[in-house]
């Protein structure tokens, strides 16, 4: 196996999961913690971020270095496609650390069952920046596909 065919493969298999996974969050869990009573919603969300927060940042990382390698190691249309998604990926990591991070820290500090203050206000602000993210990883996936395709 070449470092290409390596790179393609680790990119696509962890680009899925990566794309499955923030888009089951977006579809499944967000429509759900819209309509919870707030205290409701702070247990639930504190607890999905134990399972899925460790996860699905390592699997983006997984993916951008597939990415980097096959990108590097590749040339023309493939080659441009994954320099979008790598960029896409990018933006996706580093707003999720300036955004989402700062939120998902606040509803970890405290025991479980206790809301942070404003926390309708950091519900909406999560959900939205979550479609946006979700919307990018699908890009990115789709770039990803679109190369080795």
């Amino acid at each position: 196996m070449t470092l290409t065919q390596l790179a393609a493969w680790l990119m696509l298999s962890s680009g899925g999961l990566f794309a499955g996974g923030i888009l089951v969050v977006a579809v499944e869990r967000t429509n759900l913690w819209r309509r919870m009573p707030v205290e409701q919603y702070a247990v639930d969300f504190r607890r999905s971020l134990a399972r899925v927060d460790p996860m699905l940042p390592i699997l983006g990382a997984l993916t951008a270095v597939g990415a980097l390698l096959f990108a590097l190691n590749s040339g023309g249309r493939p080659a441009t496609l994954t320099w979008v998604a790598v960029a896409l990926l990018g933006v996706i990591i580093v707003s999720s650390l300036i955004v989402a991070e700062p939120i998902n820290a606040r509803f970890r500090r405290l025991p479980e069952g206790q809301a942070p203050e404003r926390a309708d206000r950091l519900r909406v602000v999560w959900r939205r920046f979550h479609y946006g993210r979700t919307l990018l990883g699908l890009a990115a996936f789709g770039c990803i596909v679109g190369a080795v395709a």
